[in-house]
């Protein structure tokens, strides 16, 4: 007897609709279907995939717009006649001129206030051997501010030519013709120490400042009377001073008391001084004396190892 066609080897099967949350039983199991949703719950990978693209394409569009819109601000910024500098302010003192500073600066009136870089041109002021220190400030919409901070020399360094040592122990520009030598002058360092910041330079430069800095506040042997100071690498500090060409031996270190004692062996020994070749001060609580060829007499408050 002829089976029924389409029911050839079992049964006709036929489609079933299936409800979400409804499971069917298949070959080897059964699998729950549910609406947009694979088995475990899991959403179908291309709505994640949809999602992940027009966010995308969101951001893109909002980074353009903004990238266009600041690109079109900055053009306007840095072309608009309301931003051109009227007007230019230098503070300076008297060792750099206004026109130096502009040159340096290459700020000029009629610019635009935000076509220069600030740290370019304070970079570039700095370059000047007497700026110790350089700001540039805008105040829009017009006005470009410049204050200047001068170097001060203390010193002189002599390293093959006269050199300038400003407060900090900075050797910074070589004394030209015409320009004051009128300072104590450093001596027992060489250029190349100098140049190559080598070892122990610093502190020797820093040395010569602290008996400058003594002998500025000193009445009995002031800054006019300190002709030359040398910074010996072995010996340390010595002292001379203009006109009769006295020594004074400091050595390293402890100057302040080291000055006091000077002080007042100058105010005991009285007219005496003038005899006295040489003051040591490197022993503490005393100070040694070595008389000038034929002489015999010193002060008692100090000692002639002779």
């Amino acid at each position: 007897m002829k089976k029924p066609q389409g029911q050839e080897g079992g049964e006709r099967r036929r489609p079933v609709k299936i409800a979400a949350g409804s499971t069917r039983r298949v070959r080897g199991g059964t699998r729950a279907v549910t609406r947009g949703r694979a088995a475990g719950g899991r959403r179908l990978p291309w709505r994640r995939l949809a999602r992940t693209f027009w966010r995308l394409l969101l951001c893109l569009v909002v980074g353009a717009a903004l990238g266009v819109g600041a690109k079109a601000g900055w053009t306007w910024l840095t072309s608009s006649p309301r931003f051109a500098v009227s007007k230019l302010v230098i503070h300076a003192g008297p060792r750099v001129t206004e026109p130096e500073v502009r040159m340096l600066a290459a700020i000029a009136e009629g610019d635009n206030i935000f076509s220069f870089r600030l740290a370019d041109c304070v970079r570039a002021l700095e370059l000047h051997p007497w700026v110790k220190r350089a700001s540039v400030m805008r105040e829009l919409p017009d006005r470009v501010t410049i204050e200047i901070v001068e170097r001060k020399p203390r010193a002189l360094a002599a390293l093959g030519s006269l050199y300038y040592v400003d407060g900090e122990g900075e050797v910074f520009k070589k004394v030209l013709p015409g320009e004051s030598a009128d300072f104590p002058v450093f001596t027992g360092l060489t250029l190349r120490e100098v140049v190559e910041r080598q070892a122990g330079v610093e502190a020797r430069l820093l040395s010569g400042l602290a008996l400058v800095a003594l002998a500025e506040r000193s009445s009995f042997f002031p800054a006019t009377e300190l002709s030359e100071i040398r910074l010996d690498r072995t010996y340390g500090a010595l002292a001379i001073r203009t006109g009769d060409g006295m020594r004074v031996r400091f050595g390293f270190g402890n100057f302040p008391d080291k000055w006091m004692r000077l002080e007042r062996t100058l105010v005991e020994m009285g007219a005496d001084i003038a005899k006295v070749a040489e003051l040591d001060l490197n022993y503490e609580s005393k100070v040694t004396v070595r008389l000038r060829a034929g002489y015999r007499v010193a002060s008692a408050a100090a000692e002639d190892p002779g």
